[in-house]
């Protein structure tokens, strides 16, 4: 994929002037220009071209798209809040509300921490759990059919993992058809009537059901025909044994009588450690460690387990770095160099996730509309790697003329260049545009004649400046655009123009010195220009995600002659190494 030539972003325009200073000093002046044809004045709830809440000319809006003449983080219809959706179970913070009534969800102007359907609580589904979101548990509750079980006194996965699992479990016993039945499971499921029961041997047949918490079904007192360890099969990721009714035994062990436990419930870790999936004799699977229950398949290094058809075997997966991942853990992929806006044309993000051994890949939204964040949980077994994507909030970054308002990532997710001089962008006012104007307009070089070309130090150091407060704030993660249409895509490479002066001083004996403004004249300052220019979005000269670059995108002229970024330099931006040009201020 190739940038479209642009407006804005491009364009040039030289001019000459001259005047005749105190012993015969003359003063000439170069001018690069970035045009801005098109310039944004309102914030379009909606574009043409599909996008939302973006500051543009109004001849953008769709048709009966709200629009107002100001910044869109003033508007209340996009102005940043929390938005939740009990359909998907999904909770998104910062999510301008037109964006979250278009997408069916509801808006809070709260932060998340303050919304309680986005606090994370325990989601009991049966005798599983979940640390998820009340609209989490809501949709998972609906998606398996049982009621929504939901307890948001509980504060992290381990506690509700462990409330998962000490629901009293037990034998159910009663009478049916003149046999004794046994059920294992819980005492709500079971149904019994008055409290939990002890065990009484003399207690004959009765229609009633009766409880007997932490006993198996197979245990001699009581009198059942269902004989121990029949079977194995596959629980809460683990391998258990399984009685010749069917009903669920303690952790599998190769060493049966241990693991029977004399017919009463035994805790896995003390059947046997938890199994990273090295061990085939014993099915206290660990979902940390990367294993879980599986059929056996013959895998290669460990023979078949004893008495059994399952066995736990290791589901961690290998990322595309080569590096190991547990299952369960999701991050994140780009398929180019991302961030400090420098994303180049056509990438998107991705967030892949470790699924039993398998790699699954899920994109987040085209046109960077969706960025990758990681995060990641603390365990025993070492950090557990989180990844979600999430909207990107670029729309109002070239609005913000503050260092800490631009880099505040609670808001937007804008970065903070350094300034390049005589370049314009975004800015305070409600257009979001700061007008300049041309002090060489209208003036012509009298002589006809051709500056010199300066040498050595004659030219100034810099292009950028080195002072961190002075800046222009850019997404940090540049959207992307349809650059082949016409639209939103003009007006967002429009914001940015510029002009940098060159003053010439002639000497006493026709000799020529620069004045001021040498730096406009180095690569530096086209490079710098350029590259302000990509993080807007699609604008400029820049590189797609295959590392092809596109010069269509940007008109640099000095004396109205063309120049083009040099191949060195274009190496330079291939390889996200140009040096201070991209350096970021950091947080």
């Amino acid at each position: 994929m190739e940038k479209g030539n642009i407006s804005g972003c491009g364009g040039s325009i030289i001019r000459y002037s001259w005047s005749l200073a105190l012993f015969s000093f003359v003063l000439i002046s170069f001018s690069f220009v970035l045009a801005a044809d098109s310039i944004p004045s309102v914030c379009c709830s909606e574009t043409n071209d599909g996008a939302l809440c973006v500051n543009t000319a109004q001849e953008n809006c769709a048709p009966g798209a709200t629009s107002s003449p100001t910044s869109c983080e003033t508007t209340s219809y996009c102005r940043l809040g929390t938005c939740y959706d009990s359909g998907e179970g999904i909770c998104m913070e910062n999510t301008p509300q037109s964006v979250c009534s278009e997408g069916g969800g509801t808006w809070d102007d709260r932060p998340i921490a303050e919304v309680p359907q986005c606090q994370l609580g325990c989601c009991l589904l049966g005798d599983q759990a979940s640390f998820v979101s009340l609209v989490r548990c809501k949709k998972l509750s609906s998606f398996f059919g049982i009621e929504n079980n939901y307890d948001s006194s509980i504060k992290s996965e381990v506690e509700c993992i462990e409330a998962a699992q000490n629901q009293d479990m037990g034998a159910c016993v009663y009478e049916k058809d003149f046999e004794r039945i046994c059920e294992f499971t819980t005492r709500a499921e079971c149904g019994a009537s008055g409290g939990v029961e002890t065990l009484d041997e003399n207690a004959g047949l009765s229609n009633e059901r009766k409880f007997y918490k932490d006993y198996l079904c197979s245990a001699e007192e009581l009198n059942t025909a269902c004989g121990r360890q029949a079977s194995t099969t596959c629980y809460r990721g683990g391998v258990y044994w399984q009685d010749s009714c069917g009903n669920l035994e303690n952790v599998y062990s190769s060493d049966k009588s241990k693991s029977w436990n004399n017919g009463k419930v035994l805790e896995p870790d003390k059947v046997c450690p938890p199994n990273s999936g090295s061990n085939k004799n014993c099915g206290n699977c660990d979902y940390l460690q990367g294993s879980r229950c599986s059929e056996w398949d013959g895998v290669l290094g460990l023979g078949k387990p004893a008495d059994s058809n399952y066995y736990c075997k290791r589901t961690d997966c290998t990322d595309s770095n080569g590096d190991s991942r547990l299952n369960g853990e999701s991050w994140c992929v780009y398929d180019s160099i991302k961030g400090n806006g420098l994303d180049t044309v056509g990438s998107r993000h991705f967030r892949e996730v470790c699924i039993d051994g398998e790699v699954a890949v899920e994109p987040c939204a085209d046109f960077r509309n969706e960025i990758c964040i990681e995060g990641s949980i603390e365990t025993d077994a070492g950090d557990f790697e989180t990844a979600a994507c999430r909207v990107n909030r670029w729309q109002d970054c070239v609005f913000q003329t503050e260092r800490d308002d631009c880099l505040n990532m609670d808001r937007r997710d804008c970065t903070w260049k350094k300034n390049v001089t005589g370049l314009y962008i975004g800015g305070g006012s409600s257009s979001g545009t700061i007008g300049f104007t041309n002090p060489t307009q209208g003036f012509t070089n009298p002589t006809g004649g051709v500056i010199a070309p300066l040498t050595g130090n004659a030219i100034n150091e810099g292009g950028i400046t080195n002072d961190d407060e002075e800046g222009v704030c850019v997404p940090d993660f540049p959207p992307g655009l349809k650059f082949w249409e016409d639209g939103t895509a003009g007006s967002v490479c429009a914001q940015a123009s510029g002009q940098c002066v060159v003053v010439y001083e002639k000497g006493l004996f026709d000799s020529w010195s620069i004045k001021s403004g040498g730096e406009c004249l180095k690569d530096d300052w086209g490079l710098g220009a350029n590259q302000v220019c990509a993080a807007l979005g699609d604008c400029g000269g820049y590189v797609n995600y295959v590392g092809e670059f596109s010069d269509d995108g940007y008109e640099w002229k000095v004396n109205e002659e063309n120049l083009e970024i040099s191949p060195n330099d274009i190496n330079k931006i291939r390889q996200g190494i140009t040096g201070h040009l991209i350096e970021v201020v950091s947080g």
